[in-house]
Order: structure tokens, then sequence, then C-alpha cells
């Protein structure tokens, strides 16, 4: 019997159209290889809990273009061994992710790998949370850390900052204090402020003694010894002007040293004897290029 002209061009057509599906759906399958997601450590959470988190990951993984396979036997923890490994390689699965939750307290550590076998890692990625509620903004923000190959602290943005990376940084104890002087010889006084940490001390400061160039400028100090005394030894940069009547009174860039003991250190005052030495950076009349002075300050 005689066939109506087309229709073997057509079968044929249908046939080959059906061939390239199942090559594009088989290729499509191997680029977006199924994955496993377990949890080998809980943190003593129950069991509901777990499988939230769980479920947080898997959530993340299928909208970043992962297929994860769900098998009831991986809903509970399971501890990352062999015989689990061969199950998931059953399952057809070719990436396995494992959660990890410690816990430090009312803190989280949760961490996120890649595995290929219990002793081979391909990748990890730890962020610590305030408390579980926050696994919702910690674990996308480690998927995303695992598939790119990206430390953690990348993934932040505005809305998902944990409440650990916001706390504020703690601070090494220090204080700031007003300095008053009085230069015992030559005669003289200087104001200034300092703030004096546990080893260094940074301030500004104007003196002025007679006869001897007054001094303007920024001082630091290191005051090595953590006890009620320790020696200081420092300097400054600033601006130098001559105060005698042979002077031209105009200022130039000006330095001093200084060194002596500071006595008081556990208190909320300070007692500091030493010398200074006011050094002009260039020629100034009326003035000694060294210029040698003894002080006693407080600082309040």
């Amino acid at each position: 019997m005689s066939r109506p002209p087309g229709e073997v061009p057509i079968r044929q057509f249908m046939q080959v159209l059906l061939v390239l599906l199942v090559s594009w759906m088989t290729i499509t399958g191997a680029a977006h290889a199924a994955a496993v997601v377990l949890v080998a450590e809980d943190g003593g959470y129950d069991a509901s809990t777990v499988q939230t988190v769980r479920t947080i990951a898997s959530t993340e993984l299928r909208v970043r273009g992962i297929a994860v396979t769900d098998d009831p036997r991986y809903h509970a923890t399971v501890p990352l061994s062999d015989e689990v490994l061969q199950g998931v390689a059953a399952l057809g699965a070719e990436r396995l992710f494992v959660l990890r939750l410690g816990r430090l307290g009312e803190k989280v550590m949760i961490s996120l790998e890649e595995v290929k076998a219990p002793d081979s890692t391909l990748f990890a990625s730890t962020l610590m949370a305030a408390s579980i509620e926050e696994a919702d903004t910690v674990v996308p923000r480690l998927v995303r850390s695992v598939l790119e190959r990206v430390p953690p602290e990348q993934t932040a943005g505005i809305a998902t900052v944990t409440e650990q990376e916001a706390k504020p940084f703690n601070k090494k104890p220090g204080e700031g204090m007003l300095i008053l002087g009085l230069c015992v010889e030559p005669l003289g006084g200087s104001l200034g402020w300092s703030y004096e940490s546990q080893t260094w001390r940074l301030g500004a400061l104007f003196q002025g003694a007679e006869d001897d160039p007054a001094f303007f400028g920024l001082e630091g100090a290191w005051v090595p010894m953590e006890g009620q005394t320790s020696f200081y030894a420092g300097g400054g940069l600033g601006v130098v002007w001559p105060t005698g009547s042979g002077g031209d009174g105009e200022g130039r860039l000006g330095a001093k040293v200084d060194a002596g003991v500071e006595f008081f250190r556990l208190h909320s005052v300070r007692l500091m004897v030493g010398g200074t030495a006011v050094i002009p950076l260039s020629s100034m009349d009326g003035a000694d290029d060294v210029n040698p002075q003894l002080w006693i300050r407080f600082g309040l």
C-alpha cells in the first residue's frame, strides 16, 4: 500500500528530534550532577533544628542550579564514613556537602565543606553565628563561599552581616591627660594634651622658657615599664621661635628630645621629671643649636 507523500520524512524528523532531546537531557544532567547534603556534627541541637539548617543549605544549592537529592537516611546527623560515601555514590550524586554545627555557649560555629572522601576536603568555609537563629543568614553565605571558592568574609552584604562581624573591636586601654609643666632651669612653663597607652604616649604640647626658643608641636614617648614607675624617652617635631631680645621673632621648623622618669603610672595622675633639649633645625639668632632644659610635668 502506498503511503501519503511526506509521511516518512515527518516520522524520521520526529525520531531525530527525540534523539536530540534525550541527548540534551543527558548532557544537562551531567552538567548539573545531583548533590547530597548531610550534617556530620549537630552541636547538640534537636533533630528538627538540624533538619531545618540542612534544608536551608539544600534550598540555597538548588537556587544556585545544583540538584539536591533527598534521602531519609541523611535527614538526621550521620558520621562521615566510607559507608556513608558509598551510599551517596549509590544515589548517583557526584557532589557531597557536609554541614557541621559547633556550639560555644550561645554562639554557633557553622561550617560547610565540599568533600570527596572522609579525609579529602575540596573547600571549606566557617562563620560564627550569634545564635542558631542566625543560620538563615550564615548558611547561604557559606554555600556561596564554597561554590565560588572564596573566603566567607567576601560574601557579606549590607543585609547579611552577622552579629559577630558587626561587633565593635575591643581596644587596648589608654587614657587622655591634660599636661601642665614647670620648667625649673631656665624658668618657664608648658601646656598640652597627651594620650597614654600601656607602652607609649602621644600628644601636642606648647612649652617656653626664658631666653630659650619656644616650641609648639607634636610629641611622643616610649614608656616601656608597666609598673608604678618607668623611664621614658621620646621627642617631638613642630615650630620653634626665639623669645629672647636678640632674635628675629620668626618661627621655623624645630625638634625636641626628651628623657626622664614617670611616676604614679597606676593612678589617674602622672608626675614626669626629666630633661628636654629644644633644637632649631635652622640657624636662629639669639638661640643655641641645642637648648637643654629641666622640667617637672603633671598629667591630670
